[in-house]
């Protein structure tokens, strides 16, 4: 069986209830609120890389910016 996490606070069917990150397994996911197990994580890997990379781009900027002013 495959592993689905939750990706929000959501209600199923029947009354259940899931909190955001609740990992179940499962043949197909209970709702369209949930992503396989792994995806999420991935994902916000890939945007945190992208956050570092447009800090550093801003800092060379700052650098190149005051060197100019220098000369």
């Amino acid at each position: 069986m495959a592993k689905f996490v939750a990706k929000c606070d959501n209600f199923g069917y029947l009354g259940t209830y899931w909190k955001k990150g609740t990992v179940l397994e499962a043949e197909a996911p209970p709702n369209e609120h949930f992503v396989p197990f792994g995806y999420q994580a991935a994902k916000s890997g890939a945007k945190k890389d992208s956050l570092v990379n447009k800090a550093a781009a801003e800092t060379v900027k700052k650098v190149v910016k005051e060197r100019r002013k220098k000369e």
